[in-house]
């Protein structure tokens, strides 16, 4: 054993020495019988140098030797962008230079099949510098094209291989738009074939529902692939839920966001957009949209009409009408004049409610008299009311100036506070909200101004009172 230790030890350090890639090429040398560098150009050439490797098959073996010379010819007129003609081969073919490109042929190899065929082989090693200086901006371009086209070709094969196939897809739209319309491309990585490929991958996916809760306005979905006997979860992916949602003065607009899946293919839905439609429909798309679009600016909307119809039909879509789980709610807005004096006014108290009400709720005004949330919340407990929550908003004038022009200006602050009658507890409270408006009148702008403020609290509060 004792003996072995130091064999061992030898294979060890060769075999930490060796890189994969050479392990690799001699793997296959060992199978095939050709030579290493046939499947690792670059070994063996000297450092600094690039391997280029021709082959040629024929009848006899000269005509497979000048074969494989043309071959080198043509791999260093594809790699510089410049033709190389007769006098190129002719050189490399009598003497194996090419004094120009100082490239040498280094390695030469015969292989005679069981039907007579010659398969000759040649390496050559050419000045790597040199290379990169005679090769063209065009080529360089093109070959830079098309290695990123085939990284990110590679890169989504190895997706699909780890289950994240929305990523993948994303890949292969990327390369498609990369490399359309270019003749060099491979035909592998072509737009055709790639768009076969993801045709395929999105045929598997379907979003589906685990739970649904349509009175809070939430779910959690699923992204699976059907598999042949069992269908396995996509993490990683991003899916788009695209909803409605209303602005402070309750206009109507399309929002959406984009959620990634977990491990197990889930995610749960609440929508960020605090101010997301009481009543409506959450649609779930794969968020492959972007990408697809990039395509059809280039390759027109009839050729991706097939994958844009696939993506609609595996659309998930989520009905909701969420309630006001709180239950009835009392609103109370103190104003405030200019010096901090409580003032009569109760417009913005109905305004507020009058929102709400509108919105599904069970809402109406409380006129308090007094000016702390302590002392209102005290007051409303102690006397009739049956609300289950009351909100306090206290607000006052800041400033309030006119312009050169006669146009107003009024800004107000103030505070708003959620409270549940029956605990005593403060659902919530906000920071200080600030708020302007202008009017060619004095009391229509600090009117504005405070119904700009009630709209802010009513946003914040829709968050917590639902």
């Amino acid at each position: 054993m004792k003996r072995c230790l130091p064999v061992l030890s030898v294979l060890f350090l060769l075999l930490v020495l060796c890189s994969c890639s050479t392990m690799s090429a001699i793997m296959k040398s060992n199978m095939t019988g050709l030579p290493s560098w046939y499947y690792k150009t670059d070994l063996g050439v000297g450092k600094g140098n690039t391997g280029i490797v021709g082959e040629g098959t024929a009848t006899s073996q000269r005509q497979a030797e000048l074969l494989a010379y043309s071959d080198v010819i043509n791999q260093i007129s594809d790699l510089t962008g410049y033709e190389l003609g007769q006098e190129e081969y002719r050189e490399l073919s009598v003497l194996g230079t090419l004094s120009e490109y100082s490239l040498t042929v280094i390695n030469t190899y015969l292989n005679v099949t069981q039907d007579g065929l010659f398969s000759y082989y040649i390496q050559a090693a050419i000045d790597r510098e040199l290379l990169d200086r005679i090769t063209s901006e065009e080529t360089k371009k093109r070959s830079q094209i098309k290695e990123k086209v085939e990284e990110l070709v590679l890169e989504g094969d190895e997706f699909v291989k780890s289950g994240y196939e929305t990523k993948a897809a994303e890949n292969y739209l990327q390369a498609m738009a990369l490399g359309y319309g270019l003749d060099y491309i491979d035909r592998e990585y072509s737009f055709e074939e790639l768009l076969d490929v993801v045709t395929e991958l999105i045929e598997t996916l379907s979003l589906s529902f685990v739970s649904t809760r349509p009175d809070l306005g939430t779910c959690t979905i699923s992204l699976q692939r059907k598999g042949t006997f069992v269908s396995s979860a996509v993490g990683s992916a991003e899916v788009l839920a695209t909803y409605k949602a209303v602005d402070t003065r309750d206009t109507e607009y399309e929002d959406h966001f984009v959620y990634v899946t977990d491990s197990e293919g889930h995610l749960a839905f609440n929508a960020i957009n605090k101010g997301l439609v009481r009543t409506g429909t959450v649609t779930f798309r794969l968020n492959l949209y972007d990408e697809l679009e990039k395509l059809e600016a280039l390759a027109g909307k009839e050729a991706l009409a097939g994958l844009r119809n696939l993506l609609e039909s595996k659309a998930l879509l989520f009905s909701y009408e969420k309630v006001y789980a709180l239950g009835s709610i009392a609103v109370a807005v103190i104003e405030h004049d200019e010096l901090g004096n409580v003032t009569d006014v109760k417009d913005i108290s109905d305004y507020l409610s009058g929102k709400l009400s509108s919105d599904g709720a069970e809402a109406v005004s409380y006129y308090a008299e007094l000016d702390d949330e302590e002392d209102i919340y005290y007051e409303f407990s102690h006397g009739d009311r049956t609300e289950d929550c009351l909100l306090v908003i206290r607000m006052g004038l800041t400033n309030q100036i006119e312009s050169r022009s006669g146009v107003f200006c009024a800004s107000a602050e103030g505070l708003a506070t959620l409270i549940d009658v029956y605990s005593g507890l403060i659902l919530y409270q906000s920071d200080v909200i600030r708020s302007n408006a202008f009017s060619e009148d004095r009391d229509q702008a600090v009117t504005d101004a405070f119904e700009k403020l009630a709209d802010i609290a009513y946003t914040l509060i829709k968050a917590v009172y639902v």
